[in-house]
């Protein structure tokens, strides 16, 4: 993984979330003089994200697999919860973040999602406290430090579905504010312009291969010109490439972060090369999609706008961090018309945490 030099980053461990659900919010005060801090926090279906300057003005990120087990009463006897990130919600208990899919890929179990298809998932009741959970553990402050502003990451509304994100962009922003922070939602593509872009004015585009939605913004001077979202990612190749194989999404998902290359699939048993050559298919099959669907989408909204400059476009998102990614959509994109003159096309920075890196920064201006 790379660093852009403009946002030196310096991971930190990923925090355990506490068992606590509506703990009592921080209280603000205008009278108080404690330092503030803001933050940048990515919102993601696999990932949760957050972005925060250090006292050397460097950025730190932190981070939390946006997942969750739910634990039988049988099965939690005899296990010593202490040492595993955990929530207790009602009744019921629940295994957290990278506990969870560690324990998920170990027995063999489907994992469960607070977020599905990159918004707030209806099929649990208990998503939202969950997702409240490891939020609050992301944002916690040291004692005697106020918050201040929490920039946070939302999609733009899918062109090929009904749904749309004001159920869930008012979620997030409840939940944040609650925490004591002062919410601000930004589109999750518009967010990497914020982090990449500061050399071509805020001009670009760019395109967030998440693992529920693709996100893409086209952005001039950093007022977002046009935010839409696609419904297929990661989740969709994981999905497809399970069900033809004949195996569970989270076995694929492990296989994909291993050295997975697109047009490489002679590693290991197998199983597992059957599972790389279907990667592969659906990968590049994802990146004809996106780049068909943009082109499209641009010339439906007449977008051959006259930007006095060529612009960079930017691809981010860790769907796109596989062997092979870029230099595809790279191809794609040069055997097809773009209205827009383009620059360059190249990775962001840190395609993990560049999103929350955009939300930080548009934090930090205001």
């Amino acid at each position: 993984m790379s660093t852009s030099p403009e946002n030196p980053v310096s991971p930190a461990p990923p925090a355990a979330p506490v068992s606590q659900v509506s703990p009592s919010p921080i209280v603000r005060s205008a009278a108080a003089r404690a330092p503030q801090v803001h933050l940048g926090l990515d919102v993601g279906t696999m990932n949760l994200v957050c972005a925060r300057a250090n006292t050397l003005g460097k950025i730190e990120i932190s981070s939390l697999r946006n997942v969750f087990l739910t634990v039988d009463d049988v099965n939690i006897e005899g296990m010593d919860l202490s040492k595993i990130s955990h929530a207790r919600i009602d009744e019921g208990v629940f295994i957290l973040s990278h506990d969870a899919y560690n324990f998920a890929n170990i027995f063999g179990h489907r994992l469960s999602r607070s977020m599905q298809k990159g918004m707030i998932s209806p099929e649990d009741i208990n998503s939202t406290d969950i997702l409240a959970v490891m939020i609050r553990e992301l944002l916690a402050i040291e004692p005697g430090v106020m918050p201040g502003k929490c920039v946070y990451s939302v999609p733009g509304d899918p062109i090929h579905s009904k749904s749309n994100v004001l159920y869930h962009r008012n979620i997030l922003g409840r939940i944040i504010d609650e925490i004591g922070f002062e919410a601000e939602p930004l589109n999750e593509a518009t967010a990497i312009i914020y982090a990449e872009c500061a050399d071509s004015d805020f001009s670009g585009i760019s395109i967030s291969f998440g693992a529920g939605l693709t996100n893409v913004a086209v952005v001039y001077k950093s007022i977002p010109v046009l935010e839409f979202a696609l419904g297929r990612g990661g989740d969709w190749i994981d999905d497809n490439v399970a069900m033809a194989v004949g195996t569970i999404p989270n076995r694929v998902v492990a296989i994909k972060e291993k050295d997975f290359h697109l047009d490489r699939f002679d590693v290991g048993r197998k199983k597992e090369r059957k599972v790389r050559e279907a990667l592969g298919f659906y990968y590049k099959n994802l990146i004809q999609f996106v780049v068909k669907s943009c082109l499209q989408e641009l010339d439906r909204r007449d977008l051959d706008l006259g930007f006095p400059n060529r612009i960079p476009l930017i691809i981010s998102g860790g769907t796109s961090l596989a062997g092979g990614f870029l230099d595809y959509i790279r191809v794609q994109v040069e055997e097809s018309s773009w209205p827009l003159e383009l620059s360059e096309v190249r990775y962001a920075g840190d395609p993990l945490s560049c999103v929350a890196q955009g939300c930080l920064i548009k934090a930090l201006k205001q």
